[in-house]
């Protein structure tokens, strides 16, 4: 496809087809940055929602930098891949304390900030300060790869140095900002993973994967690495009206999340056998516990975890020496704390005084 046929194709359909979203509203890099940030790893229509609310809580970076990470995290509750709002609390103290308050402005710099990488360094440059740097995520590498008919594979490094060089060489350099949205916008409407309707494409014609019949065939990746299996038996432990919580600081998943007492095991155990367990036993250092109930088995899906989740109620007359990542909790104020979305659901729908 002629280069310049590709760009003013897209840009003409941007401009009739994109969407009114609110960080569009107000380009400022601050709003580009938590925009892309939230967008990473959750679906637009769901993400709208947790930008809305963030930028009302923290509606530029001073006030986002002096927020505690616990108040952060609460607030990104739901959305997963936690270490994202840890990266923003990180990168908004940087802004503050070794950019004097001033958003970086250059794709060199930007790099610099705690969890932003080449995708999000890129889209802010482009978009907020007119910098010539072509910006790759999923949308993109789908429609080049499709039009292109390219073969190679996007998740390896040889295939992500040739997209990247790709867009560069395709890239508007008056109007950057605009062709990076465009082609992400396009992947997301247009040339979508599935089921793209290619014939109302305005890029139909010179689409080699189209004129080849190959579409399903694009983008081309290596095999992903196999999920994991884990299994978590959480204690729910009452001494009177508080409950023992666990602060996750670990460099595991949902790390400086809050979640119950953790038990974990290599495999699924039935209620029956676990509570006659030696890990059951030594947890409560072989003292009367009073066993109240337990939940129904639940499993709770990460991007390459498959976590198993029971519930085990219990209730206690003594302290438990556990360390200091856990607390003592009155149960009215849980909801106060971030926790992972699985503890969450289980909460909202479990009578805790039962």
């Amino acid at each position: 496809m002629n280069t310049l046929f590709f760009k003013e194709i897209l840009l003409l359909w941007y401009q009739s087809h994109k969407r009114d979203l609110p960080w569009r509203d107000n380009p400022t890099p601050y709003h580009i940055w938590i925009s892309e940030i939230i967008l990473q790893q959750t679906r637009i229509n769901q993400g709208i929602n947790y930008y809305n609310r963030f930028i009302e809580k923290y509606p530029d970076c001073a006030s986002l930098a002096s927020a505690s990470e616990e108040e952060v995290l609460k607030l990104w509750q739901g959305l997963g891949y936690y270490s994202r709002a840890r990266n923003l609390h990180a990168a908004s103290q940087q802004i503050q304390n070794e950019f004097g308050g001033v958003f970086p402005s250059d794709f060199q710099t930007l790099k610099k900030l705690k969890g932003i990488g080449e995708y999000t360094a890129a889209a802010i440059a482009s978009i907020a300060f007119n910098e010539p740097i072509a910006s790759i995520d999923g949308n993109v590498y789908r429609v080049l790869s499709r039009i292109f008919a390219i073969d190679i594979p996007i998740n390896s490094a040889e295939g992500k140095k040739y997209f990247q060089n790709l867009a560069s060489q395709l890239i508007d350099p008056l109007n950057p900002g605009d062709f990076n949205q465009a082609v992400m916008e396009f992947g997301a409407l247009q040339c979508t993973p599935s089921n793209p309707d290619c014939t109302v494409c305005p890029l139909m014609n010179g689409c080699l994967a189209y004129q080849n019949e190959s579409i399903k065939s694009y983008p081309v990746k290596i095999r992903c690495q196999k999920v994991r299996d884990r299994f978590f038996n959480y204690l729910i432990i009452k001494k009177g009206p508080s409950i023992y919580f666990h602060k996750r600081v670990d460099n595991d998943i949902w790390k400086n999340l809050y979640d119950f007492p953790l038990i974990e095991t290599t495999a699924e155990e039935h209620p029956r056998e676990f509570i006659l367990s030696e890990e059951w036993k030594n947890f409560f250092h072989h003292k009367k516990i009073k066993l109240t109930g337990f939940s129904e088995g639940l499993t709770h899906q990460l991007s390459h975890q498959r976590i198993h989740v029971r519930f085990y109620h219990v209730k206690i007359n003594f302290e438990l020496n556990l360390g200091s990542s856990f607390i003592l909790i009155n149960k009215k104020d849980i909801f106060e704390l971030p926790v992972p979305t699985v503890i969450e659901r289980y909460l909202t729908k479990t009578d805790l005084d039962d």
